[in-house]
């Protein structure tokens, strides 16, 4: 059964037009000179925008970079080592994403003849790719319009528009999304989406800049902020120390740093001497968990007495 399509505040055409008008100016003035949103590659902003995945702007451009010098291409990616994949991401955290980023690109190689896809729902269909993602790659990839919509855009369009402090606790998800791809100025993706990115990262920011914004009189939420209304902060992350995700990393680091062998054969280590360098103390069933669990995940094997990183080699012993 087809979802009704959510109820929207009205927007004038004419406060609409002056909302895209300010902020793309803004935009123009204070554009930051990323690499993914000028190189008309859908690759290099499928990389770029995975990358962002949970991932603060200010470290996405090194891990691209590392990115793209060690797999420029679709079928570079596609033909690499898993494990070598996993060395190039190093500590930018999720690794699963750089796994995805290899799935997709061996998909692209082996049915859309090393290139990814044009059409949306071909996008989607890649491991790892939700619409955001898919958005990145049609505006940038492709030149063609789409509504991309993180975490800083729900952000802007939420106050702008809805006039909630905190959209993400307080406007409904598929409200957001359809009043953003209704702003979208058509032919301007490649602007538009940036700007309301970049804005929600530097101005409208949890605790807005209210006395900077070019949009404050169109804005909704401004007299709440002017009343002295605060936004309640989303629930903040789990504690990082002692949780999996601390311990996932230190796996993956070690995992990372096993010397190479003399013999030419995959760095491994056995599970003993694995287990001793992560912890020695009372977490190691923690730990053997936690492996198991990126061994299933194709982040790390084991086979015997022995584990090592990515998939296993096919000639280890």
């Amino acid at each position: 059964m087809r979802r009704a399509a959510p109820e929207l505040p009205e927007v004038p055409r004419a406060r609409a037009h002056a909302i895209q008008r300010r902020l793309l100016a803004w935009y123009d003035e204070h554009e930051q000179p990323f690499p993914w949103r000028t190189a008309h590659d859908p690759y290099a902003a499928m990389v770029a925008a995975v990358a962002a995945q949970q991932t603060q702007m200010s470290r996405v451009l090194e891990i691209y970079d590392r990115w793209m010098a060690a797999f420029p291409t679709v079928e570079a990616l596609a033909r690499a080592d898993r494990a070598e994949v996993l060395r190039v991401w190093g500590r930018a955290g999720y690794p699963r994403r750089a796994a995805n980023l290899q799935e997709a690109a061996r998909i692209c190689l082996e049915q859309h003849g090393g290139r990814l896809p044009r059409d949306r729902e071909a996008i989607l269909a890649l491991p790892g790719v939700g619409p955001f993602t898919a958005a990145i790659i049609q505006t940038f990839g492709f030149g063609d319009d789409a509504a991309a919509v993180d975490t800083n855009i729900v952000r802007v369009v939420g106050r702008l528009v809805f006039g909630d402090l905190q959209p993400a606790k307080e406007t409904p998800p598929a409200s957001i999304v359809a009043m953003t791809e209704r702003l979208l100025p058509r032919g301007e993706s490649a602007r538009w989406n940036p700007a309301l990115m970049d804005y929600g990262a530097r101005v409208c920011l949890p605790r807005p800049r209210c006395e900077e914004c070019v949009v404050a009189s169109l804005c909704a939420a401004r007299p709440r902020f002017a009343a002295g209304e605060t936004a309640e902060p989303v629930r903040a992350q789990g504690a990082w120390h002692g949780s999996d995700r601390m311990w996932r990393g230190r796996i993956m680091q070690v995992l990372r740093d096993l010397p190479a062998s003399e013999d030419d054969r995959a760095p491994s280590t056995t599970v003993s001497a694995f287990m001793r360098r992560v912890q020695p103390g009372e977490e190691r069933a923690r730990v053997r968990a936690l492996l198991d669990q990126l061994t299933r995940e194709g982040l790390a094997w084991v086979d015997g007495i022995r584990c090592g990183l990515g998939s296993r080699p096919s000639s280890e012993d």
